[in-house]
């Protein structure tokens, strides 16, 4: 059983990001006045410690990790990386394919480019929006080893975009994905 987190008393867990640097790494991500600007800036007003380049490089770990994860069937890394919605649905996938007793022979080649594209402040959840290139082999087999979906040698694009959430009012400095749109 989880105990309930404590909210911070405004006491960050790490050190404060320098507000100019951080202003100039916003700049460099959106274009001053958009939308995606405003967005980014009111997430490092609300959390003193946001860093834009390093939430990038957590979330390109964090994408490894899950598509990794879901291709192995690994429940207990996704439960600390999704919500619980996008975990639900994650693992009633898993289960479908392991009913249909399928498996799923997967390599992550690489992240060719990972970029924000959305930002916002509602209430005190952050969220942020990444679309993702990547490059994946990935081949589903039947129970009798035929496979049933994609090639086990040719590497494929994939565009992902994906959403991340956290509680700036928590300790916890964990971002949790919360939503996933797979584009053709």
């Amino acid at each position: 059983m989880s105990l309930p987190r404590r909210p911070v008393e405004r006491e960050e867990a790490k050190p404060e990001v320098e507000t100019a640097a951080t202003d100039e790494k916003i700049r460099t991500l959106a274009p001053a006045g958009s939308m995606l600007n405003e967005g980014l800036k009111a997430i490092a007003a609300a959390d003193r410690s946001f860093d834009p380049d390093a939430f990038l490089a957590g979330a390109r770990a964090a994408y490894e990790m899950i598509v990794t994860a879901f291709a192995e069937g690994d429940r207990k890394t996704l439960r600390n990386l999704l919500s619980r919605e996008v975990n639900d649905g994650f693992v009633a996938a898993i289960a479908e394919r392991e009913q249909r007793q399928e498996k799923i022979e997967f390599k992550f080649v690489g992240i060719d480019k990972a970029e924000i594209t959305e930002a916002s402040l509602k209430a005190e959840t952050a969220q942020l929006t990444v679309r993702f290139l990547s490059k994946l082999i990935s081949a589903t087999r039947d129970k009798s080893g035929a496979v049933i979906d994609g090639d086990p040698v040719h590497v494929g694009d994939v565009t992902d975009i994906w959403t991340f959430a956290r509680e700036v009012t928590l300790r916890d400095p964990n971002w949790k994905l919360i939503a996933t749109e797979s584009v053709e």
